[in-house]
C-alpha cells in the first residue's frame, strides 16, 4: 500500500476566472471592435438594414419624381459592398478574440479537471486504506468473538 502524504491545499490549483483574465487583454481596438460586433450581431441591426434597405428601393421608387439610383439600384448595391468589405475583418477579430477567449477557458479546464483527479486520486487511496484498516478490525473482532 503506497503511503498517502496529506494534501496540501496551497499546492493544489486554485480556479481562476477566466473572464476576468480575457478582459485584461483587450487592448482598445478589441473593445472597438466587440463594441461594433455586439451592435451589429443583433437582430435590431437586421431589423435596421432591412427598414433601410426597403425605404431606400420605396424612395427611390415612388417617393422621388427624378431618382438618382433607380432600379436596379446600384448605388443601394454599391454601399451594401461596402458594408460587407467593413464587416468581414470585423467578424474575423471578433472570431480571433473568442479563439483566445476559448483557449484561456480550455488551459483552464484543464488545470481545474487535473487538480480534480488528483484530489480524487488522493480520496480512492484514503479510502483503500480505511478499507483495509476496517477489514483488519473486523478480522480481529471476529477472532475476539470466536475465543470467548
Amino acid at each position: 500500500m503506497p503511503s498517502v502524504t496529506p494534501m496540501n491545499l496551497k499546492e493544489r490549483h486554485q480556479p481562476k476566472n477566466v473572464n476576468a483574465i480575457h478582459k485584461k487583454q483587450f487592448g482598445l481596438q478589441d473593445k472597438i471592435a466587440l463594441t461594433i460586433t455586439a451592435s451589429i450581431g443583433t437582430m435590431y441591426a437586421v431589423y435596421f438594414f432591412a427598414l433601410f434597405i426597403a425605404g431606400w428601393m420605396l424612395w427611390q421608387t415612388y417617393l422621388t419624381s427624378t431618382p438618382f439610383d433607380p432600379y436596379p439600384f446600384i448605388f443601394l448595391l454599391f454601399l451594401g459592398n461596402i458594408i460587407q468589405l467593413l464587416l468581414m475583418p470585423l467578424i474575423l477579430v471578433s472570431q480571433n478574440i473568442q479563439g483566445r477567449h476559448a483557449e484561456i477557458r480550455a488551459e483552464e479546464e484543464f488545470k481545474t479537471t487535473a487538480s480534480i483527479y488528483k484530489d480524487i486520486e488522493h480520496i480512492l487511496v484514503r479510502l483503500e486504506e480505511q478499507d483495509e484498516a476496517t477489514r483488519k478490525q473486523t478480522k480481529l473482532l471476529e477472532e475476539l468473538i470466536s475465543q470467548k
